[in-house]
């Protein structure tokens, strides 16, 4: 089965892929909340989060919560499964830029993938990777096109 970030739960919870890396919400397909950390000393932000400020080397951050929509800056599209790959092509490997200057790199795996295009708005939400040997949903973050019409994002 191709992971969708609609597609319906399995029994058992819904488990983070990468646990600390966003808050995760009550169902597949809602909006994700990317954990990242600021620099209390010179107000860098980064995703994932650091123990040290890559731009001042301070260790004051505090963990902020990244916006959940930004813009398409590049992409390809994946056609050829790899070995060993849970995600099934065709899908988009994007970077997305955040409001807040932050880039984040996911996949898109619903939509016109032929409709893709640089400057496209994006929404960040919960989807299905594949199940684990206890019945558990391993989810990530994943790239959706935005579907309401305040289709913008300000700061990117």
């Amino acid at each position: 089965m191709s992971p969708t970030a609609t597609s319906t739960q399995a029994p058992g919870r819904l488990v983070a892929l990468a646990p600390g890396t966003f808050r995760i919400p009550e169902r597949l397909g809602l909006p994700v909340h990317l954990l990242g950390a600021r620099c209390r000393a010179c107000g860098e932000t980064f995703f994932p989060k650091r123990v040290f400020c890559a731009n001042c080397s301070s260790d004051s951050l505090e963990e902020v919560e990244m916006p959940e929509r930004g813009q398409v800056q590049t992409y390809t599209v994946v056609h050829q499964q790899l070995p060993g790959s849970a995600m099934v092509p065709p899908y988009a490997i994007v970077r997305i830029a955040l409001p807040n200057g932050v880039a984040v790199q996911t996949v898109m795996v619903e939509g016109d993938l032929a409709s893709l295009a640089i400057g496209d708005v994006v929404d960040l939400v919960a989807g299905r990777i594949m199940e684990d040997d206890a019945g558990n949903t391993l989810i990530s973050y994943l790239a959706r096109k935005a579907q309401t019409e305040k289709d913008e994002v300000r700061g990117a």
